[in-house]
Parts: structure tokens; sequence; C-alpha cells
């Protein structure tokens, strides 16, 4: 047996079969339903000073992902952002070994539109820090994929 057939073959190996676990990737639908069930996330872009990866409470409404923030937070950037701005919510049962992961990519910008600033959905969107968040951005996507991992 060669060294190749020996590591398949070895308990300690890190390498995992189809009989061990499975990863799915997940509809465009189906990453929606996942989304409405956290208010949870991350969001990432590239600042100044190199890559931002926050946590921030969202919202999804008619396809999009809003977040509330403060002009002076870090997440203040996006109002304006030029580049790519990158999205995760996720969710794990450990005990279970089951998760999911759903990452949405797109632009982002300052939410001015009277009317859906008024939408149910965003009197919802609740920021856990403290603090007055009287920005609203909005996370425009285009292009949302997702897995679902489960552990046999």
């Amino acid at each position: 047996m060669d060294s190749t057939d020996q590591r398949s073959t070895d308990p300690g190996t890190t390498d995992r079969s189809a009989a061990e676990g499975t990863s799915q990737e997940l509809s465009t639908e189906r990453c929606y339903e996942l989304l409405a069930t956290t208010t949870v996330g991350r969001v990432a872009f590239l600042g100044p000073d190199g890559i931002v990866l926050l946590p921030v409470n969202y919202r999804v409404v008619e396809g999009a992902i809003f977040l509330r923030t403060s002009p002076e937070s870090a997440l203040a950037a996006l109002a304006d952002h030029d580049g790519e701005v990158v999205f995760e919510a996720d969710h794990h049962a450990q005990l279970a070994r089951d998760g999911w992961s759903v990452v949405v990519r797109g632009t982002s910008g300052l939410v001015d539109d009277e009317q859906l600033l008024a939408a149910e959905a965003l009197h919802r969107l609740v920021p856990w820090p403290g603090g007055p968040r009287s920005w609203t951005l909005r996370i425009q996507p285009h292009q949302v994929t997702g897995r679902h991992v489960h552990h046999a």
C-alpha cells in the first residue's frame, strides 16, 4: 500500500468520506429562508487599513440585507463604499453536528427612501449595542450562496 492509500484508511486523518457526513449547496430560496431564522451575522469589507469584519444585527427585506448603525461607527464606511461587501450568517447545532452558512455578496449604501425606512420589518431591526443608530444601511445582493453540513 502506498502512502496515499494509507492516509485514506488512517483513523487519525482529517480526510472525511461521504459516509461520515454531507455538505450540500443550498438554493437561493433556501438561503433566504435560513437568513430569516436569525438576526445576527457578520459583514466584511475592505477598509482603509485592510479587511474589516464585524458582527451585526440585521433584517432581510425585499431580498436585501439591512443594518442600523451610527455615523461614527466603523460600519458607517458602508454608506458610500465603492467595493464589494460580504455578509455571512450561520447556525450550528454542535451536538447534532449540523449547521449551515449563507454568504451574500453585494454592494452597500445608505437608505434614504422614506417609504422603505417606514417598513414594519425595519422597525424590528434593533441593534444589540446601545446608543442611537440613526443610519440604515442596505446590502444589495448580486450573489447569494449557502451550504448545509451534516455529520451522519
